[in-house]
């Protein structure tokens, strides 16, 4: 019985999403071919063709592999803080944060991705981009029926929150900041989502102790 070839014995297209998210540690999105993924995970370029017919392809199933990683974070965080809102949201922010400084080119894929990859609608249009924000979208509900954010419209307060926190982490990536030239724009953003929480905290009926104190 003839042994099989080395690409038959790799999940291919597993294989191709892991590897790019791995190049993207050091390559832009735009700097990684077909033709490099397929020496990198050890099969022919016309076996990995037949999964993604072309980068583009590839590039959506790594951004929505993004997602799935961000969401698996969110619900890990929400796991370790589940009676504690306040702490839920606050570390959230901060594991927001810290996804996005340590994959940087996985992030800007994920948001700000190259215009001839061809994914220019919402990530939220998608069922795991859309529990991303559902995660968050539970957690101000939480925090609400805690007593804090009265009044106000979950969904809208956790278009706020993203949009900060989001903002303070691209800006960083981008290295446009508007920070003092000598403080870290990295430890500016960790304040923002401070700032942001103890403005929260402040809508409640009492002060909880520093999430990350």
């Amino acid at each position: 019985m003839a042994r099989p070839r080395k690409e038959q014995q790799i999940e291919i297209e597993k294989a191709a999403i892991t590897a790019t998210i791995d190049l993207l540690t050091t390559s832009a999105a735009e700097d990684i071919s077909l033709a490099r993924i397929a020496k990198e995970i050890g099969c022919s370029a016309p076996a990995l063709y037949t999964h993604f017919a072309s980068k583009n392809a590839l590039l959506k199933a790594v951004h929505d592999a993004g997602f799935v990683m961000m969401l698996d974070q969110k619900l890990a965080t929400a796991a370790r803080h589940r009676s504690d809102p306040i702490a839920r949201l606050w570390e959230g922010g901060l594991a927001y944060l810290q996804f996005a400084f340590e994959n940087p080119n996985l992030y800007r894929l994920m948001f700000d991705p190259p215009k001839e990859a061809g994914l220019s609608g919402s990530p939220f249009e998608s069922d795991v981009g859309a529990r991303c924000l559902g995660v968050l979208v539970q957690a101000v509900r939480a925090c609400q029926v805690a007593g804090y954010l009265p009044e106000a419209e979950a969904g809208k307060t956790a278009f706020l929150l993203w949009s900060t926190v989001h903002g303070a982490a691209m800006l960083t990536l981008l290295d446009r900041a508007p920070v003092l030239a000598d403080e870290d724009s990295r430890d500016a953003a960790i304040s923002a989502v401070d700032s942001l929480m103890r403005f929260l905290i402040s809508t409640g009926p009492q002060t909880p102790p520093a999430a990350n104190a």
